[in-house]
Parts: C-alpha cells; structure tokens; sequence
C-alpha cells in the first residue's frame, strides 16, 4: 500500500515540475521571482551576469534587483522540501537503501525532522545528546514513511531563518510580509516598527484567502483556456488561408508563365518565319550572283589565255560570239533582288497594349505601302480617320522600324504636325477634322519619305444647316423630293415627287400641309407665285 501511495505521489508530482527551466535539473538552492517562477540561484547569476537585468525566462517580465543582488531574493522553501521530498519517494519506490548523512557509511534507521537528515542509530545517540539538537523531533524510517504515505504535509517540516540558522521561523512579519525567527523580531523586525503575529496563524487565514483566489484564478485559467483554443483555431485557419492564396499565387504565376512561354514562341516562329523567307532569298541570290561571276571569270580566262597564246586565224574565228559575249557580260547587272529587310524584336513594359514580351518591328519598303479610308469630302465638323498600312518589300504587312509622321495643311495654309497612332499590327491611323471649310492636305511619311497617293486632299464643305422629315408617305415624310421653296410666310414648300404631291413645313420641320391632286403628276420643281406652275 505504502508502494503505492510512493507511485502515486512521483506521478502526480512529476520531475518536470521540480526542474530549474534554464539548466533543466533539479532545483539548487530554489529562487522564487515575483511572478512566482522558480529557478537555481546559481542559474539566475549567470542569466543576470549575460544580460544586465532580471527578466523571468518564462513570462519575460522584469523584475527590479533586490539591493544584495540574487541572493537576497527569497528562497522558495516549499520548492526546496519538495524536491527533498521527492529524492525520498523516489528511492523508497526503487528500494535503494538509506545511508547515514552524518557518518555516511551506516543504514541510516532515524530521520531528523528538523535537520531534515538520516542518522544511523550510532549518530542518532549522539544527536539526542548534543545540547543544540537535543529537543529535534526524530522519528524511525518506518514512522516516517508511514506518515509520508499517508499525506505528504502530514510531518511538519521545520525551516530555519537564513540569517540565523540556528532559530526555527515561529512568525511573520506583517510590515515586512516575510517569515522571521525570535532574533529577528528583536534585530531587523523590531516592535513597534513592525508588527508580528504567529506563523501558524497567518498561513491558516492564508490558506482560506488563497482557495478563494484559487477558484477565481482557475476560472481566468478555463477562459485562457477557451482563448487559447480561438487563437489556436484563429492560427490555423489563417494558415489555411495562406495556404489557399499562396496556391491562388502560384495559379497565376503559372498561368502568366504559360502566356509567356506562349508570346515566346508565337515571336519566335514569326522571327523564324520572316527570315526563313528573307534567307532562302538572299541564298538565291547567291547562287545566282556566284553564277554570273563564274560566267565572267571564264570568258576572261578564255579571252586573256586566247589572247597571249593564239593566233591570228584562231583570233579572229571567235571575234564575233567573243565580243557579242563580252558586250552581254559587262551589261549584266549584279544588283541582288532580295532587299535587306530587317525584322527587330522590340521589347515593351505596356503588357496590355504590346504583348507580354514585346513584339516584332521590320524594315519596310515605302512603295508598297498605302493609305485607305480618304473620304471624298467631310462636312464642316466632322472628321475622318485615314489608315495607313506598312508592308515589307515581300508585301506582308509589318510594324515598321521607321517612324510614321504626318503633317496636315490648313484651308489656310497653314501647316500643323498630327499625332499618329500606331496599332502595332502593321496599320496607322490618322484624323482628320475639318474645322473651316476648304481642301485640307494630309502629307503621310516613313523616315522622311512621302507614301505613294500622298499628299491626300480632302475638301470640307459647309454642310448641311438642318436635316427634315422622314422616308415614307406619311405626313411630314418623303419619297424623293426634288426641290424645295420659302414662301410669304416662311414655311418650307418641297416638292415631293413620288408621293405626288406638294408638302408645307415649319422651318423647324413641323409638318402644317400639303396639296394632293387627283390627277396622276411628278412635281419635280418648285415655284413661289400667286399661281403655283408645275412641270410633269
């Protein structure tokens, strides 16, 4: 039974709870902060010596020096028994067998409870002796076991003053809130200064105050608790979250790879295609400049060879193919048909308006390109946007290396640049807006050069004042009128030929009229009179 009270205790107890957090043994002269963790003195030190200040290893909360240093912070005498207490139960479990602590060779048979040390019986004869340790309370192994299994605050446990050793701690300082021995009230504790009352006393009426807080503390734990487990779950869904956006990241990131491995080789087949053509050309031109020039080196090793080595008939025999040959030879032309037309890849920034990677840009040959949409006239105010097309010397529409400009001459005159914009797909657009009424001339350039149809001439007419009426039969509509007249009283008379008839209107198109006859007619002309003349 006594074994398994021993067991009990070591498991509920635990050796964590009785190990010093920085040097992770048991504990050596236990310090206890403030913030009521216990660390060895010699490890608070050290921690002290490293950083200059006393911040709890476990909370991180500061705590102000005491005058003396780290010894003059208080032991924590509960922590000390109890790690003396579990050495015991831990070898009372394991069976180990109890030295004497006095001379350290005998099974020790008693324990002093005020010395808290074993004593063979040899040393217990002596301890029972000595005037200073006369009146210790000294119990048997069995006893004390006994007692120990039953509770572990069972035995009372004497603690001493840490400045005078040899006086027990009787009472408790109320100014002070400290334990002190009979020397103390009489030396540093001194009444009426400080007020004293019985140790016991105090620590009964501080056990009532401590379950008291107790049962509110742990009623803080279960809501740190409950926090604890919504931060936690606060953690991991914000992990997921990250998660699923990393993943969204990643999506794009691959999907704007994918267009631009995409752009990559749309441009490289267009640049491979583009000299894929412009090569095999210039290959035949080599090949056929490699023939003239191999045609003409021949005649000349011929004619020289026939010259320093023949004689006068066989001279002569070839004179007329030699000299018609000759004439054909130096009148051949070497010029190569292919053109040099270079196509640059143009890297951009604007991914919207170019591409993601850039686009290809091309020499281009100012006689095939052209410009479209002239409008035979505008009228005053409006505008007309011509559109230019760039092509290579192949013909294939190109967006040009060379800059497109544009400069338009006023009714007046005058000249004024125009902006040009460039669709990157080989076409330009210009506008045209004919403010005054006129001809307007639109000059249209590559790297200085006028495009074939340049200058374009656009006349701008006066326009119409007011647009009336309707196709239709019905009434203020038209089917084809030919000519129209003001009469006295200013309304609009037209001559509406295929409905037959003539119609009125206000000047503002409001339909007050019109004059049917029975007989079949086609006005087509229209007269103000007293008499209204029709010609059919």
């Amino acid at each position: 039974m006594a074994a398994a009270s021993e067991t009990k205790f070591l498991e509920e107890i635990g050796e964590d709870f009785l190990c010093c957090t920085i040097c992770l043994e048991q504990f050596k002269t236990p310090k206890i902060l403030p913030c009521l963790h216990t660390f060895c003195e010699q490890c608070l030190v050290t921690l002290v010596e490293k950083t200059d200040a006393l911040n709890c290893p476990e909370c991180r909360q500061q705590h102000q020096l005491p005058v003396g240093g780290v010894p003059a912070i208080k032991g924590n005498f509960f922590m000390n028994n109890m790690v003396e207490i579990f050495k015991q139960r831990l070898e009372s479990v394991q069976g180990a067998e109890i030295k004497c602590e006095g001379c350290e060779e005998n099974t020790a048979s008693h324990r002093c409870m005020e010395c808290k040390q074993y004593f063979c019986r040899s040393c217990t004869k002596v301890h029972t002796k000595v005037s200073q340790t006369r009146t210790h309370k000294l119990m048997t192994i069995e006893e004390y076991k006994t007692a120990k299994s039953t509770s572990p605050v069972a035995i009372e446990v004497v603690e001493y003053c840490s400045i005078h050793a040899e006086n027990k701690i009787e009472f408790f300082c109320e100014t002070c809130q400290v334990p002190v021995c009979s020397n103390c009230t009489i030396v540093k504790h001194r009444i009426p200064e400080h007020v004293h009352r019985d140790l016991k006393d105090v620590a009964d009426e501080y056990l009532t105050e401590l379950k008291a807080m107790v049962d509110k503390l742990k009623v803080k734990e279960r809501e740190a608790e409950k926090n604890k487990t919504l931060a936690k779950q606060i953690h991991s869904d914000l992990t997921g979250k990250c998660s699923t956006e990393e993943r969204k990241v990643r999506m794009k990131a691959e999907e704007i790879i994918k267009k631009i491995k995409r752009e990559e080789q749309r441009l490289l087949d267009a640049l491979k295609s583009n000299y894929k053509i412009k090569l095999k050309n210039a290959a035949a031109d080599i090949d056929e400049m490699e023939l003239k020039h191999g045609n003409i080196k021949s005649a000349c090793t011929f004619i020289e060879t026939l010259m320093h080595h023949g004689n006068a008939v066989q001279l002569l025999s070839t004179k007329s193919d030699a000299c018609n040959r000759m004439k054909q030879l130096i009148t051949m032309k070497f010029e190569p048909k292919t053109q040099h037309d270079e196509v640059v890849f143009t890297a951009t920034d604007d991914i919207n308006k170019h591409g993601i990677l850039g686009f290809l840009q091309s020499d281009v040959c100012i006689s095939k390109c052209s410009v479209a949409n002239i409008p035979k006239q505008l009228f005053k105010g409006d505008s007309a946007d011509l559109l230019i097309t760039t092509r290579d010397s192949t013909g294939n529409q190109v967006i040009p290396i060379q800059p497109v400009k544009a400069k338009i001459q006023n009714p007046d005159a005058s000249w004024e640049d125009t902006n040009v914009s460039d669709n990157r797909d080989g076409t330009h657009r210009v506008r045209v807006c004919g403010q005054m009424d006129g001809k307007y001339q639109v000059n249209i350039t590559i790297d200085g050069q006028a495009i074939p149809g340049c200058p374009v001439i656009i006349p701008v007419i006066k326009g119409l004042a007011k647009t009336i009426g309707s196709e239709g039969n019905a009434e203020g509509q038209y089917r084809y009128p030919l000519k129209v007249a003001i009469d006295k009283k200013g309304d609009i008379v037209t001559a509406d030929r295929d409905n037959n008839r003539l119609q009125v209107t206000s000047r503002d198109g409001t339909f007050k009229k019109f004059f049917q006859f029975k007989m079949p007619f086609s006005p087509c002309d229209i007269a103000i009179q007293v008499i209204i003349h029709t010609i059919v």
